[in-house]
């Protein structure tokens, strides 16, 4: 696929680093905690891989050896610079290489995939300041860790650490080098068919709203669109030849 050079949102001051090379776009915050400017560079980047169609997976991480720390005081104006993140319909992979913090954390949980290091910890330290989580906190993270670890993190707020974060499923995977397990992920993933990836994750998040038989009716929809596509020709065309299917994402 193209490769692209890197490129800063909304110019030099910009917040936000990403760059698009054999199908991954590389997101990179650039600064610990999230302004405005951070905020409306992650919806723009958002919004340009949504329109590109050579992007297969998006791995996003913070800067340095840390992730988010949270936001500097929301107010009008302000984007929904989580929820850009959380609507993108392809596989998105979380690099959490340090404190995922409030709002960072919340970020954290749109991910698809959330790859760990040593060092990543998560907490949810709302309530203390006599405040409600705002970007999904008490919608997503009981559809990860379930309603009982759910509550008890956030009315808490206590901090975890890598190891208990995987224990009760909030995290995929833990290394000691998370930058490099993510990024295998991703080129792994980039092998697959991209329609399927996308239909795969659409019906997985659907599965949290929907009742089980209206699920399935989903599952089976999508798959019916699928054998429509060129791509899922290819596959059959490359397992009957043994070979490596070329998906053109059509």
């Amino acid at each position: 696929m193209r490769a692209r050079t890197a490129s800063r949102a909304g110019g030099s001051r910009a917040g936000v680093l990403c760059a698009v090379r054999d199908g991954v776009a590389s997101i990179a915050l650039l600064r610990p905690r999230v302004d405005l400017r951070v905020a409306q560079d992650l919806c723009g980047v958002a919004e340009r891989i949504a329109f590109d169609d050579s992007v297969r997976v998006a791995v996003l991480e913070g800067p340095r050896a840390g992730f988010c720390l949270g936001s500097d005081g929301e107010g009008d104006g302000w984007p929904d610079w989580v929820g850009a993140i959380g609507d993108l319909s392809v596989p998105v992979i979380a690099i959490i290489a340090g404190p995922a913090v409030a709002e960072g954390a919340e970020l954290a949980l749109t991910a698809d995939l959330r790859i760990a290091g040593p060092r990543a910890s998560f907490a949810f330290p709302h309530l203390a300041a006599g405040a409600l989580p705002r970007h999904g906190a008490t919608q997503r993270l009981p559809r990860i860790v379930g309603r009982t670890r759910a509550m008890e993190l956030l009315l808490s707020g206590r901090r975890i650490g890598a190891t208990e974060a995987q224990r009760i499923g909030l995290i995929t995977q833990v290394s000691r080098q998370p930058a490099t397990a993510a990024r295998a992920v991703a080129a792994e993933l980039c092998e697959k068919g991209p329609i399927a990836l996308r239909l795969a994750k659409e019906a997985v998040r659907a599965s949290a709203d929907l009742p089980l038989a209206a699920g399935v009716r989903l599952e089976q929809d999508l798959y019916v669109l699928l054998q429509t596509t060129r791509d899922r020709a290819e596959g059959v065309r490359a397992f009957l030849k043994k070979r490596r299917p070329r998906f053109r994402g059509a």
